[in-house]
């Protein structure tokens, strides 16, 4: 990547089933480019024959590069990585758009801009994913795997065309929101594609590992931890870690009764949900950072969750990890 000349340049995905209005949120912040910056868009839709690239170069100043007939998403691989670099190289942008088709997985995307020989290029920031409030009270949407994925991938989630919406739509829609897990760092309802500049500005992950404050009601207590994304878990590890801080006598002297975590390992990132007597492991599709709250059924000091957290930190993957 050293021959692009170009280095943490800010990207924002922008993601969203079909029809839900990417294009017009895209043209919306375009409002914000100063006049002395140049932006960019890489853009796919799933057929031959791109609409979206031509209503954006319409836009004037706005450079579109079209990846079309497929997903870029699919593979993450080396059409996708070309188009990147060439937009790069070509128009060594001040500002990147990645609007991929709505019949998107887009964790693919996320992971090969955060991929060595990218990440130094790009500076990804918060992942956008617009929807229409109507389709929560819809089985034809609320029933498709990559529809869901992309609300989980998303930090800012976008109800657009609120205006549109019935009070029962918009019920729906809040209802679902409040349920995500992680939850976004926003939930917006706007028409017109309208979002704050400021969602262009936010990086979505933490520089370093963070302390939400222990708390305890009736004896119980809890604390949970923040983590960057660039930090892994060997999965082997990550098992015999979870397994310990659960049971008696590990870390914590009754075991934890509760505990929910999205790990990144090396081939995916899970979702951890584990009781006294079952632990769940399921890919997951959040990106933003790793994360894990405890939950105790007894008072646990500053050094008892410090050697829970040791414990977790101790799970982290290793070269040979990562090749397996």
């Amino acid at each position: 990547m050293a021959e692009l000349a170009v280095t943490n340049v800010p990207t924002t995905v922008v993601t969203g089933f079909l029809g839900v209005g990417k294009t017009t949120a895209i043209l919306s912040m375009f409002q914000h480019r100063p006049d002395n910056e140049r932006w960019a868009v890489l853009v796919n839709e799933f057929g031959d024959v791109g609409i979206d690239g031509t209503v954006l170069s319409g836009a004037g100043g706005l450079e579109v590069r079209e990846i079309p007939g497929g997903c870029i998403c699919c593979s993450a691989g080396l059409e996708m990585k070309m188009g990147l670099v060439r937009l790069l190289r070509d128009v060594r942008p001040d500002r990147l758009f990645v609007e991929p088709t709505g019949l998107a997985h887009p964790a693919s995307i996320v992971d090969m801009l955060r991929s060595p020989g990218i990440r130094e290029a790009v500076a990804l920031r918060a992942t956008l994913c617009l929807v229409d409030p109507k389709q929560f009270l819809d089985s034809r949407y609320t029933s498709r795997e990559n529809w869901r994925d992309q609300l989980r991938i998303s930090d800012v989630l976008v109800a657009n065309r609120t205006d549109l919406a019935t009070d029962a739509q918009m019920t729906a829609f809040r209802e679902a929101a409040a349920a995500l897990y992680p939850p976004k760092l926003a939930v917006i309802e706007t028409v017109n594609g309208q979002i704050e500049e400021r969602w262009l500005h936010e990086d979505p992950a933490p520089a370093k590992i963070r302390l939400d404050v222990p708390h305890g009601v009736d004896d119980r207590s809890a604390a949970g931890w923040i983590l960057p994304p660039s930090i892994w878990f060997d999965r082997v590890q990550l098992e015999d870690a979870i397994g310990e801080i659960m049971r008696p006598g590990g870390p914590l002297a009754k075991g934890a009764i509760r505990l929910k975590g999205v790990f990144r390992t090396p081939r995916v990132w899970l979702l951890v949900q584990a009781t006294h007597d079952q632990i769940k492991y399921e890919a997951i599709h959040h990106r933003r950072d790793n994360r894990v709250e405890v939950i105790a059924d007894e008072a646990v000091d500053e050094a008892g969750w410090e050697a829970v957290k040791t414990r977790l930190l101790a799970a982290q993957g290793t070269v040979e990890s990562l090749r397996r």
